[in-house]
């Protein structure tokens, strides 16, 4: 039996094979940040919130779970953003320049700094001027308004930075397989 001419093909060199140790390292370095951001988001907005406040006997210890546990997620924003943008711009050249990773990774660290220096601050501000415990509010007061419409805000921030980050992911893996 003879061997068909596709079973005697010379492999091709899978995409980004040819990268050098420096290349790979700044690769997975970048993927990893990325990817701790994302699930610290798509695990704080899927999984803490409902469980807080399902498992918690008050409203009050849940919405305090939360709050803390967004502070530390907006924290992890703002450093692995820091650190995946210092990464974009030292690998520039290496893998071409390009507006889009740049733009997304600037609008997920906007996100995390609105969200972690104005509207989580003013919450907590809000919570307390409020007496700590917001269902003794009524929904038409002034400050439990505000504060709902800061919430919104906050889960269209963090909502934001989702978005941007999976498409950042994409664009990211396609930039580093395309050298």
């Amino acid at each position: 039996m003879t061997a068909s001419s596709a079973d005697t093909k010379t492999p091709e060199m899978a995409p980004g094979a040819g990268y050098g140790a420096k290349a790979q390292a700044f690769a997975f370095a970048e993927l990893l940040l990325l990817s701790i951001w994302l699930g610290s988001m798509f695990f704080f907005s899927f999984m803490v919130p409902p469980t807080a406040f399902g498992v918690l006997p008050t409203r009050h210890l849940a919405g305090q779970v939360v709050a803390s546990t967004l502070s530390k997620t907006e924290l992890i924003g703002l450093i692995c953003g820091a650190l995946i943008l210092l990464i974009q711009l030292a690998t520039r050249k290496m893998r071409g320049a390009s507006a889009a990773r740049l733009g997304l990774v600037i609008v997920m660290i906007a996100a995390m700094a609105i969200s972690h220096f104005w509207v989580s601050s003013t919450l907590m501000e809000l919570r307390a001027s409020m007496g700590g415990i917001i269902d003794d509010v009524a929904q038409t007061d002034p400050l439990r308004v505000q504060f709902n419409s800061l919430h919104r805000y906050s889960v269209t921030l963090m909502m934001a930075a989702m978005v941007s980050g999976l498409a950042l992911l994409f664009l990211s893996v396609r930039s580093w397989l395309r050298r």
